[in-house]
């Protein structure tokens, strides 16, 4: 084989796998905008630049339609020179960027494909590392296009291509994530999964031995069992919370008001309840308020517990005024809302501590039905 051929045989399988790794990106991002939005405020603040967590949600929904698009265009060969050029830009950009975060670690991963795949620090900028000469290789191969002009039949591809991910991101911003990855997402046990300071003492779990039969036995702290010092000696202290992931650490669950956590009030509930959750009591259309007073008004009458918190910008705060018509409102960290529901306002379903259902205001009361 020629060393030309050979070229673009290694080119051709370069472009597939670029082309792969950008798409799959992309739709990693795109199909949990909140949480790429995250994201980069997490950037943003590392760097210093928490004034402009406004563009957070613009930068992270860019980002999501550009990836998936340059794949798209790789994958199917479509405006091979603007889209490997970007590649590169792309990939000598970020791998400076996560040689930066490698070095200082401001943050616990990259977030390079969501919360689909969690790389270390390292692991990003080796991976980076990788791809950018891959890059380079696509460019290269790509440059024996003249200029940027496109066909009238790629113009009308690369538009479906940017068109398709920016679909799926405003559905996923609007509806919800058709496939969730978050902490709280269906099926999470606050209980056993979600770090909630105010439940601490009722989750732990003292080991004692019997000294009459040599095996061990778990009492909750309320048991007064183990007080026979005679019959039990203490062998250990346990709580679900040693061995929780490190995200479940970040984001405590915490419900406040009248300056107290009364998160255990909520997770410890027996059967059904509704948290609702509103991230601005002040932005919500009139609509959607009118909405939560119905739902909750239902939800009580069908003998749910309905508790509603509005977010705050300081943990601990409560939120002056604010009528949502469920009695009393408690304050919640916005991040955390943002986190639990990935949405502006809705509700979550907890049955006996367990998250069985997450809805946006819009959609809300169909968990009543």
């Amino acid at each position: 084989m020629e060393k030309k051929e050979w070229f673009r045989t290694a080119a051709h399988v370069c472009r597939i796998v670029l082309g792969a790794v950008f798409l799959f990106s992309g739709l990693a991002k795109g199909i949990d905008p909140w949480g790429s939005a995250l994201k980069v405020e997490e950037y943003l603040d590392a760097f210093g630049l928490g004034g402009l967590s406004a563009v957070a949600a613009p930068l992270a929904v860019v980002q999501c339609v550009a990836e998936s698009a340059v794949g798209l265009m790789l994958l199917c060969g479509t405006g091979l020179r603007l889209a490997s050029l970007f590649a590169l830009l792309f990939m000598a950009f970020f791998t400076l960027l996560t040689l930066v975060i490698a070095v200082w670690n401001p943050l616990d991963d990259c977030g390079c494909f969501g919360n689909a795949l969690k790389l270390s620090n390292w692991m990003t900028f080796a991976k980076n590392v990788v791809l950018l000469p891959v890059a380079a290789v696509v460019w290269r191969d790509a440059k024996r296009r003249r200029g940027f002009a496109f066909t009238r039949r790629e113009a009308v591809r690369s538009t479906i291509f940017l068109l398709l991910p920016l679909a799926l991101c405003l559905y996923a911003w609007y509806c919800l994530p058709p496939v969730d990855t978050s902490v709280y997402r269906k099926g999470t046990d606050l209980r056993r999964d979600v770090l909630c300071t105010s439940c601490m003492e009722r989750s732990v779990v003292l080991v004692y031995e019997d000294l009459q039969t040599g095996g061990l036995q778990e009492f909750s702290l309320s048991d007064t069992t183990w007080y026979d010092t005679a019959r039990w000696r203490y062998v250990d202290t346990r709580t679900p919370y040693d061995e929780l992931p490190e995200k479940a650490k970040e984001y405590d669950f915490s419900l406040w008001l009248d300056g107290a956590d009364r998160a255990g009030d909520m997770v410890y509930a027996a059967g059904r309840s509704y948290l609702v959750l509103v991230r601005d009591e002040s932005d919500i259309s009139g609509r959607c308020r009118e909405r939560i007073r119905t739902f909750a008004a239902k939800a009580a009458a069908g003998g749910a517990r309905v508790i509603c918190a509005v977010g705050t910008e300081t943990p601990g705060d409560a939120p002056a005024g604010a009528d949502l018509g469920a009695g009393a409102v408690y304050g919640m960290d916005r991040r955390l809302m943002a986190q639990m529901l990935r949405a502006d306002a809705g509700a979550v379903e907890i049955t006996d501590g367990v998250i069985t259902d997450r809805r946006p205001c819009r959609t809300m009361e169909k968990m009543l039905e």
